[in-house]
């Protein structure tokens, strides 16, 4: 009795150890969205790639999530399409971004310019990185909506406000308004363009996921992206309810049992 105790003690302990390492693993992981555009096309839009610490630095990193975005979208994965390398001022950096080779590369997150690939992310960021169209004098405009995300109803307003990332003249960061930049869906040109200050508002007709962007005839834009999920009316919202209502039966049935 006292053998088949130790046993069933020691198989306990193995486990508790298995779960504490899945656990440990999901901690060192992080959901990033990474959005990448070559030159003025938009070739990912707010991928969501699982980030670890691909690099061994111990911290997850810009490196990491585009190493991811890399190894899930592009065609031959990381090995094919990304590169970095350690540059004596700037620290890591890019030289190889969607197969592109030419060191014309810009990266944000969360819609701020970062330091170097070292930056550190966390669950739920969004990243950005471009090839610039423009490789002589760098005009490409970052440019980012007001939302990164939308929920709206089939044909319901979606008003939006499309900002820049710029500096004053004492160099310090500053946000402003895009004007007169034409709204596009899904790659589509709508014909809606935003104001003086920069707001727009659009309609979608087909229920789903739809991908918001911009594109100006007087500027280079580095492609925004607001993902947009349109509800399809009163079905999918029926069946949104029945879902809540089924989830919180078995939320509650759970919580008793345990």
């Amino acid at each position: 009795m006292k053998k088949l105790f130790s046993v069933i003690l020691a198989f306990l302990m193995v486990a508790g150890c298995m779960s504490t390492a899945s656990f440990a693993d999901d901690d060192a992981s992080a959901t990033v969205y990474v959005s990448v555009s070559d030159k003025g096309k938009l070739v990912a839009a707010q991928k969501s790639v699982k980030v670890t610490d691909t690099d061994g630095d111990g911290t997850l990193t810009v490196n990491d999530a585009l190493y991811a975005v890399h190894e899930s979208a592009y065609p031959g994965g990381a090995k094919e399409g990304y590169g970095y390398y350690t540059h004596k001022d700037y620290g890591l950096s890019i030289s190889k971004l969607w197969g592109d080779t030419s060191g014309n590369f810009g990266y944000y997150l969360n819609n701020s310019s970062c330091w170097s690939l070292s930056d550190t992310v966390e669950n739920g960021d969004y990243l950005n990185a471009f090839v610039y169209s423009d490789s002589k004098s760098y005009s490409d405009k970052y440019c980012f909506f007001s939302s990164f995300t939308v929920t709206a109803d089939v044909n319901s307003a979606i008003e939006l406000t499309l900002s820049s990332a710029g500096y004053d003249e004492y160099w310090n960061p500053v946000t402003l308004p895009v004007a007169g930049a034409e709204i596009t869906v899904d790659g589509t040109a709508t014909g809606v363009k935003t104001d003086e200050n920069g707001k727009a508002t659009i309609q979608i007709s087909g229920a789903g996921s739809h991908v918001i962007s911009a594109v100006s005839s007087s500027e280079i834009l580095v492609p925004p992206v607001c993902t947009v999920q349109i509800n399809g009316g009163i079905f999918d919202h029926i069946i949104s309810a029945i879902t809540a209502f089924l989830s919180a039966i078995v939320s509650f049935i759970l919580s008793v049992f345990a």
